[in-house]
C-alpha cells in the first residue's frame, strides 16, 4: 500500500469510527416514541423562550398542545414564538411574564394562571442558570438558590391548589450533577466562592440537588412529580461563561461523547402535524423533559423518594444517598426563606 493511500485511509477510518461512536451514543440516549396528539392539553414551561425550554415548547406545540410560555422577557418570548411559527403552525402559544428572581413576579404570574388558565395538565420547572460571578435575586438570595430552587418552590406552592384539582404533572429539571453536591444549611442562599481545585460550579450543583429533594418531598405529599436530568446539552445555558479557544480543544472528547444537540433536523421540516410528530422524536436534549411531561410513570419501587430520576428516557437510580432529615429540613428552610 502506498504511503499516499495510507495517509488518506487513516483519517477516513478515524472519521468513520468517530461517526459510528457518536451515533451509538445518540441511540443510547433514547427518544420519546409516543407521538399522539396533545390537543386540549395545557403545559406551563418556565424559561420557554430559550434552550431546552424552547425546544420543549416547540416539540409539544407540534403535537397540538397549548403552551404557556413563562418567560422573563416578553420581547424574547415573542421572538421565540415567531421562530416556532416558522417551524409549525400547530398548537397555541401564550406568553406570560415570569421572573423567577422576583417573588413579586412569581406571585403576579400565579395570579394570572389562576384567573386565565386555572385548568392545566403539567407544570414544567425548566428555567435555570449557572453564573460565574456573584449574582443575587431581588430578595438578595444568591442566584442559583434563588432561581433554580426557591423560585420554582414558590411557584409550585402558589399553584398547588390548581395542581391538585387538575391532577397535573410536575416536572422538575434537575441534573446528574446533583450526585456531586451537598447542602450546607449554614451557607444556604449565600454566595460561596468555588473551592480550590473545584472544576464545576458548586452552587449550581447544589441547586440541582435541592431540585431533587424538592421533588422527593412533593412526591411524599401525593403530587404526580417527575425529576430528570436532560444530559449535557448544546444550548445557551452557560452564556455567562467565556470559554477560550483551548477550552474547545480540551473539551472536544466530551462534546463527541456527551454533548446533545437541542435539535437535530432542518429548520424548515415542520410544515404540518405529521411532520411535527417526527420532529418531536428528534430533540436530543428535550427528550427527557417531553417524556416526563407526557409519558413517564412512577412506581412504588421507582420514584423520586426511592432515588430514581429520568435520564436517557428511562428511570435511573441516583448514586446520591438521600437523607430524610436533610430533605425535610430543606423544605422547612425554603418556606422560611419565602417570608423575607
Amino acid at each position: 500500500m502506498s504511503a499516499s493511500l495510507l495517509y488518506l485511509l487513516v483519517p477516513v477510518g478515524v472519521g468513520a469510527s468517530l461517526y459510528v461512536i457518536r451515533k451509538l451514543r445518540e441511540w443510547k440516549w433514547g427518544w420519546v416514541r409516543n407521538n399522539a396528539t396533545l390537543r386540549g392539553k395545557v403545559f406551563i414551561i418556565t424559561g420557554a423562550n430559550t434552550g431546552l425550554g424552547y425546544e420543549t415548547a416547540l416539540a409539544l406545540a407540534a403535537r397540538q398542545a397549548t403552551i404557556i410560555m413563562a418567560c422573563r422577557s416578553m420581547e424574547r418570548a415573542g421572538e421565540a414564538i415567531r421562530r416556532i411559527r416558522q417551524k409549525t403552525p400547530e398548537g397555541e402559544l401564550i406568553p406570560i411574564e415570569l421572573d423567577l428572581a422576583s417573588f413579586d413576579s412569581i406571585r403576579d404570574f400565579s395570579e394570572a394562571i389562576k384567573s386565565r388558565y386555572p385548568s392545566f395538565d403539567c407544570l414544567i420547572n425548566n428555567a435555570g442558570l449557572a453564573m460565574q460571578t456573584p449574582t443575587y435575586t431581588q430578595e438578595n438570595y444568591e442566584i442559583h438558590y434563588g432561581v433554580n430552587h426557591l423560585g420554582h418552590f414558590l411557584l409550585v406552592d402558589l399553584l398547588k391548589d390548581n395542581i391538585r384539582a387538575n391532577a397535573a404533572r410536575i416536572v422538575v429539571v434537575s441534573s446528574k450533577m446533583h450526585e456531586r453536591a451537598k447542602i450546607d444549611f449554614d451557607s444556604l442562599g449565600k454566595w460561596v466562592e468555588r473551592g480550590r481545585g473545584e472544576r464545576t460550579n458548586t452552587l449550581y450543583n447544589n441547586s440541582k440537588l435541592m431540585n431533587f429533594y424538592f421533588a422527593r418531598e412533593l412526591y411524599k405529599q401525593g403530587y404526580n412529580v417527575h425529576v430528570l436530568c436532560p444530559g449535557l446539552c448544546h444550548t445557551d445555558f452557560f452564556r455567562s461563561y467565556n470559554p477560550k479557544w483551548y477550552h474547545y480543544v480540551l473539551f472536544s472528547p466530551v462534546v463527541l461523547l456527551f454533548l446533545r444537540s437541542a435539535r437535530q433536523v432542518r429548520a424548515d421540516i415542520l410544515t404540518s402535524y405529521a411532520h411535527g410528530v417526527i420532529w418531536s422524536l428528534l430533540f436530543q436534549g428535550a427528550q427527557n423533559i417531553i417524556h416526563c411531561a407526557t409519558d413517564n410513570i412512577n412506581t412504588e419501587e421507582r420514584n423520586p423518594v426511592t432515588g430514581y430520576f429520568v435520564t436517557n428516557v428511562e428511570q435511573t437510580k441516583s448514586k446520591m444517598k438521600f437523607d430524610e432529615e436533610t430533605s425535610e429540613r430543606l423544605w422547612r428552610e425554603s418556606f422560611k426563606a419565602l417570608n423575607v
